[in-house]
């Protein structure tokens, strides 16, 4: 008899309960969040932040490279755009910068001196060397322009030095024209002992003046 009421009381309870809550379970408590993961940003965030790190960091080097280049610094543009494309492969600035610095390479090979001997107009086996790179980058560029300018140091009188000069820039010329290029790509001119890149009036400022220049007056058509 003790069973039965208990029993009756156990529902009397539960039904009690139901009706409290509208007659329907209680919801489920909810779920626990991991703060941790939560805090997290995604894995396509941090790629694209990291991303954009990148090109902003190539895109500041590609403009120091051009500042470099308009002021004629050709070695240190060469050194950033080397530098882009190893450190920022992918980015928009490194998938040009291979074609400018093919430019600044040609550039640096036209614009390199040669020197000469003493009193003398000959080409030396150092110059033919040098005058033979000029030529392999200079028939792929066949409407360029090129000055060549003559110099002598600063031993003999200024008439004798500016037709030394002349005769150093004729020796260039010729000896560019006899490996194939157009003599109308260049033009020659003298400067005798009026331009010395080094001073002092000793063998080594003199082997230095000594020499001539490549100029080219416009760059652009190697350096787009």
């Amino acid at each position: 008899m003790r069973f039965k009421v208990g029993f009756a009381a156990l529902i009397a309870v539960t039904a009690m309960g139901l009706s409290a809550c509208g007659g329907k379970e209680p919801p489920p408590p909810p779920p626990v969040v991991d703060e941790t993961t939560a805090a997290m940003p995604d894995a396509d965030s941090v790629a694209a932040a990291e991303l954009a790190r990148m090109e902003a960091a190539a895109s500041q080097i590609c403009a120091d490279a051009r500042t470099a280049i308009a002021n004629g610094d050709y070695d240190r543009a060469r050194r950033l755009l080397e530098q882009v494309q190893r450190d920022y492969p992918g980015t928009e600035c490194a998938n040009s910068a291979g074609m400018l610095a093919e430019g600044v390479e040609a550039v640096m090979v036209i614009r390199e001196r040669i020197h000469f001997e003493f009193d003398r107009s000959r080409i030396t086996d150092e110059a033919a060397a040098v005058l033979q790179r000029k030529a392999d980058v200079l028939r792929n560029y066949p409407n360029l322009s090129v000055t060549i300018e003559g110099h002598a140091d600063e031993r003999g009188s200024l008439e004798y030095n500016q037709a030394l000069g002349q005769r150093r820039a004729e020796s260039a010329r010729s000896y560019l024209v006899n490996l194939g290029l157009s003599a109308g790509m260049f033009r020659t001119v003298s400067f005798g002992e009026e331009r010395p890149i080094a001073q002092g009036s000793n063998e080594s400022a003199w082997a230095e003046n000594r020499r001539d220049e490549f100029v080219l007056p416009n760059t652009a058509a190697l350096l787009q």
